[in-house]
């Protein structure tokens, strides 16, 4: 989280400090060994696309001249959030309070319209150790407004928020949610029906018992029995009441450095037992107790193309997690010799939020990490089936980030004209000057900060748009989800932060082309199929995406994958590799621009013998 917050221990400080100089030059080494062996160590990393050297030289040259200018979101008005709904005391510099909250777009009561949900983040003494928080559910209505329904919902947190997250648990047609927080881990199952929206807590008839700080949590089918399974990363050994301060001695929140990391969660969804919402805790027979870590972000997907669903974890100032599955269920963690547990210099870095996506739009999905001020923000372009390489430096992406702190990030392509952009949402984890000084500064503008907008200009380059009024946001921001809120097209943006009101911006950006927008829909089960990859094809051009509930930090986005595709006026076909493991995928044909389409496996074309990479 963060390099220079510390323990008042002057002791403990100079150990840390030693130890992680003692393992910098390991991973350093490492990374060095790990790239000759993927290269050759003869021709260095192989290029982006098909560009030269010197092509990649002038486009990294112009990628530093700012971009557009034109506005791409507007902000909506004020959500109807309780007041005091968010609220991190700032007198008791509780770690929690200064890591704030994610937020979920999703359909909540399968009408076709996205709500909303945000768990609730409370760090006074009084509230912390009270009664549990109520979630913020607002549903969307016909006219496009928003009613909160929270009381009847009844998604109830205790302690502090992190995350809430939603999927088909039960495989009967509604999303269900988990919630994550300081005080562990919390199943609902939704029962909304006849226009009311409810939720009731399962955790008890579960079987899964989780008190440790859980953070990020993904649902997906591991074992491909067609019930959905549950990962939950679990950041750091926290005791409440830690005291630690900033290097002037002042008093802040206390790092991840100054506290052990944990094992993650995995537990196997035992509904084709006949047992709704039952689960079985497998991280030991899985092999994931083999490491501890201090994740805040997680991307389960098929990496190395084998039909198995394997495991990303982004951890906090130590090496990500990339846990590859093999045929008996079984988890090895291979981060640091696929190249994406550390940067290029073997650094570990302080990895907050992580997106899966075609950056560079050669038919393989990459992984964008968000990192601390200081750091710059990460992209590990895959350079074959579950391999990667940290090409930053070349993408644009990396120096305007350097004095931000990342956490939500959204890849996607906001304005349709072909390329994917990048939306980042940023906040300090400790003090620095203020970026609006004003006479009496709040506690919480010396950690504020802007957020960021990276305009796709080719496959893999990148240059900052400037002159959004997302960018003109202020504020400790932390999580980032998007969705078509409107029916329209494109994508809008929901941001929440720390001690402030989530917001919701309205994509108004120039559309430069056309868009598509695509439901799959397993035959195993209802619902999106969580996982399928989907290349749609138009022309010359192969774009691929993969259906995801969770997204950058702590936060939900709608599961429909979206499309831009330029100024094309067809589209030749979709292919859909579905999640069930037997590595097959359909081709669909008949499909037109700028309109949803849903696509249900068993009605396509067969082809047979596809792999999980194009």
């Amino acid at each position: 989280m963060r390099t220079t917050a510390q323990h008042t221990t002057v002791a403990k400080t100079l150990r840390a400090v030693a130890l992680r100089r003692r393992w910098q030059w390991r991973w350093q080494l490492l990374a060095v060994i790990c790239g000759c062996v993927l290269s050759g160590c003869g021709g260095g990393a192989a290029p982006v696309s098909s560009q030269s050297t010197k092509d990649s030289d002038a486009v990294a040259l112009s990628a530093a001249v700012a971009g557009p200018t034109e506005p791409w979101f507007r902000p909506l008005a004020d959500l109807p959030i309780p007041r005091n709904f968010h609220v991190s005391d700032p007198t008791s510099f509780e770690m929690p309070g200064i890591m704030g909250s994610g937020c979920t777009l999703t359909d909540i009561d399968r009408d076709g319209r996205l709500d909303i949900l945000l768990v609730p983040g409370d760090s006074r003494p009084e509230v912390a150790a009270g009664q549990a928080g109520l979630c913020c559910v607002l549903q969307q209505q016909p006219d496009g407004g928003w009613r909160d329904v929270s009381e009847q919902a009844g998604l109830r947190v205790p302690g502090f928020g992190m995350g809430c997250f939603t999927a088909d648990i039960d495989n009967d047609g509604d999303a269900d949610a988990v919630t994550t927080g300081s005080r562990g881990v919390l199943l609902f199952r939704n029962d909304t029906g006849h226009g009311h929206i409810r939720f009731v807590d399962v955790t008890a008839e579960s079987g899964i018992s989780d008190s440790r700080w859980a953070t990020a949590a993904v649902l997906f089918d591991y074992d491909r029995d067609g019930w959905l399974d549950l990962f939950v990363t679990h950041y750091v050994d926290y005791f409440p009441g830690s005291i630690c301060a900033d290097g002037t001695g002042r008093r802040d929140y206390c790092g991840p450095q100054s506290f052990q990391g944990t094992t993650d969660l995995l537990a196997r969804n035992l509904g084709s037992a006949g047992t709704a919402f039952r689960f079985r805790d497998t991280t030991i027979s899985a092999g994931l107790a083999r490491a501890q870590g201090k994740g805040l972000g997680v991307s389960a997907s098929d990496f190395n193309g084998d039909g198995l669903m394997d495991i990303y974890v982004a951890n906090d100032m130590e090496p990500n997690f990339l846990w590859i599955q093999n045929s008996e269920g079984q988890f090895t963690e291979e981060a640091v010799l696929r190249g994406c547990a550390v940067d290029l210099q073997g650094r570990p870095q302080a990895s907050m939020g992580v997106s899966r996506a075609d950056l560079n739009q050669d038919g393989a999905l990459d992984l964008f990490l968000s990192h601390l001020r200081g750091e710059t923000n990460t992209w590990y372009r895959q350079t074959s089936a579950g391999f990667f390489l940290d090409d930053t430096g070349r993408s644009g992406l990396g120096e305007p980030s350097r004095n931000q702190t990342g956490f939500g990030t959204v890849v996607s392509d906001f304005d349709l004209d072909g390329n994917v952009d990048v939306a980042v949402v940023n906040g300090r984890v400790m003090r620095a000057p203020l970026l609006q000084p004003q006479p009496a500064a709040t506690h919480w503008q010396e950690y504020a900060e802007s957020c960021q907008l990276y305009v796709g200009t080719g496959p893999g380059r990148f240059s900052p748009h400037t002159g959004d009024p997302l960018q003109q946001l202020v504020q400790v921001s932390r999580g980032l989800a998007s969705g078509d809120i409107d029916n329209d097209g494109d994508l809008d943006l929901l941001v929440s932060g720390v001690s402030v009101p989530a917001m919701l911006y309205e994509n108004v950006s120039e559309r430069r082309g056309h868009w598509l927008m695509v439901s799959a829909v397993s035959s195993q089960r209802p619902g999106p199929a969580i996982g399928a990859r989907i290349t749609v094809c138009c022309g010359d051009r192969k774009l691929v995406a993969e259906v995801q509930h969770q997204t950058g930090y702590l936060s939900g986005s709608d599961p429909r994958v979206h499309f831009g595709v330029g100024n094309t006026q067809t589209i030749d076909w979709i292919e859909v590799l579905w999640p069930d493991g037997a590595a097959k995928a359909e081709r669909f044909s008949g499909v037109h621009v700028d309109r949803a389409v849903e696509l249900k496996q068993g009605t396509g074309q067969t082809l047979e013998g596809v792999g999980g990479q194009p």
